[in-house]
């Protein structure tokens, strides 16, 4: 791992989760590189707070004009997550007044989470309905605010409202692998019953989501899935760490680990507990899903989470959910031929 990615990582771990780092000297040229790493990973805001934290390093200098810059890039971006923030909150304040049970899922209620949640990058926006009739009543609502709504995937309706991209499923998560997801639908009405719900702060607003436990997995699964088309997507493990950092006393370890067996994704748990831990500072200790023994090279990692969206390779992931990966093939083939107009 050459200079500025160990700087960027040092930076980004001590911005994102308050470690002490020692920033080793860069040219402005490098420090250059690093801001635009910042930018290509959508961590511009986290990483400065990681500047601001080492400032007072010998090691540790920016010339005003690019701390300037920086900053003004930065600021942009936390304005539009403050902006967007206070449209999801009027949205699902909307939908719970008309009764149809919004739930909010992450990374919106994972972005409360951080010290300063508008240093978040903006996402979009994920509500799930557990009761089909209020899901319907949703989804006819959201056809009126966009006429070109996607409903291309079943459980799941995607349209654009308030500059947002907004996300309505009937199913928390849906996986390929037939087997894995009836699992997993088990695992998730179980535990909705049982389990509890919890409550996010956004803009002001009390809103409604899943509790810690189930939440983990569903983040598990996410980066998954997200791996499978377009690798490893820095942000989300970020997101992952934060949870088991803010919410590590909430989550009951126990059965995450007995849900992640019995969905055979014990060697993708053990990929994301490798960048955790490889990366971004965790010990083994603070990722209970992780075997000591498992590990993937650092500097590999470093080079697939700093790559171009365009350049991640998601193939090399196969080999951490076969049966989900071979899922996928067939079903974005059967999806494909399913589109095609005669």
């Amino acid at each position: 791992m050459n200079i500025i990615k160990r700087n960027y990582f040092r930076l980004l771990r001590s911005g994102a989760f308050g470690s002490k780092e020692e920033i080793e000297p860069m040219s402005a040229w490098k420090w250059q590189q690093v801001l635009g790493l910042a930018g290509k990973t959508g961590l511009k805001a986290i990483l400065l707070n990681g500047v601001d934290a080492c400032s007072h390093q010998f090691f540790m200098k920016l010339t005003d004009e690019l701390y300037s810059r920086w900053q003004l890039e930065a600021e942009e971006e936390t304005n539009k997550y403050i902006q967007a923030a206070a449209h999801v909150a009027e949205l699902l304040a909307m939908q719970s007044r008309q009764q149809w049970r919004p739930i909010l899922m992450e990374p919106w209620t994972t972005s409360c989470l951080y010290d300063t949640p508008s240093h978040h990058r903006v996402c979009p926006v994920t509500i799930y309905f557990p009761y089909p009739t209020q899901a319907n009543k949703a989804n006819e609502w959201a056809r009126l605010q966009d006429d070109q709504c996607d409903e291309t995937h079943k459980y799941l309706l995607r349209y654009r409202w308030n500059g947002l991209d907004v996300e309505h499923r009937q199913r928390m998560m849906q996986l390929n692998n037939k087997s894995s997801n009836s699992t997993l639908q088990a695992i998730i009405e179980k535990e909705r019953l049982e389990g509890g719900m919890s409550h996010v702060m956004i803009d002001g607003q009390r809103i409604e989501t899943i509790a810690p436990t189930l939440n983990m997995l569903i983040s598990i699964l996410g980066i998954m899935k997200a791996s499978l088309n377009e690798g490893l997507c820095l942000w989300k493990y970020v997101d992952l760490g934060m949870q088991l950092r803010k919410l590590g006393d909430r989550i009951d370890f126990v059965k995450l680990q007995e849900w992640i067996d019995n969905l055979h994704f014990e060697r993708m748990a053990q990929f994301a507990g490798s960048v955790l831990t490889g990366l971004l500072g965790f010990s083994v200790d603070e990722v209970p899903f992780m075997n000591e023994t498992a590990s993937e090279d650092a500097d590999s990692l470093a080079e697939e989470a700093l790559q171009e969206d365009g350049e991640r390779t998601s193939a090399k992931y196969i080999r951490f959910c076969p049966g989900e990966s071979i899922s996928s093939v067939v079903a974005s083939i059967t999806h494909s031929l399913g589109n095609i107009e005669e």
